[in-house]
């Protein structure tokens, strides 16, 4: 099962299932409140300083096709539900089985980059360790792999 699409180089309409959220100074231990990628959030990147950091969420499809447990292309045997990643009760039709709803959230620390100046014009100084500048827009399960990595190796320590 995967989240995201590491080909995509365009911004999709519709409910995201991979945002990020700017947090404010007092949101920095807690991240923040409200249900993940809702209005407040962004498929990209933020454009402004986070003094508390950002909140990166990847949410995982929540409806099955009751057939298959995998698929070629890993993705065409689950689904999100109809208007929202979130898991609900609308699975559609041709994945009617809901399925535990997969969440990962990642926090940033990006008070080092708290400076207006790196923010002018539209620009942000912010991007992914393998150095796909896209990817804030279309945050990918590769960013999933290396998170998992990483706690990997945080555990064996």
């Amino acid at each position: 099962m995967l989240a995201g699409d590491p080909m995509l180089r365009t911004k999709q309409s519709g409910s995201l299932a991979i945002c990020h959220r700017c947090l404010a100074k007092s949101e920095r231990i807690m991240g923040g409140s409200g249900a993940p990628c809702d209005s407040k959030d962004t498929a990209e990147f933020p454009k402004t300083p986070c003094e508390g950091g950002i909140r990166a969420t990847v949410i995982f499809p929540s409806c099955w096709d009751g057939k298959n447990l995998d698929s070629p292309d890993h993705r065409s045997h689950v689904t999100y539900q109809t208007g929202s990643a979130l898991a609900g009760d609308k699975c559609p039709a041709s994945h009617p089985v809901r399925i535990p709803q997969v969440m990962y959230e990642i926090m940033y620390d990006t008070s080092g980059f708290a400076n207006p100046n790196y923010y002018k014009n539209g620009k942000q100084p912010l991007v992914y360790s393998f150095g796909d500048p896209l990817v804030p827009l279309v945050l990918s399960s590769i960013i999933l792999a290396l998170t998992t990595i990483q706690y990997g190796i945080w555990c064996t320590w």
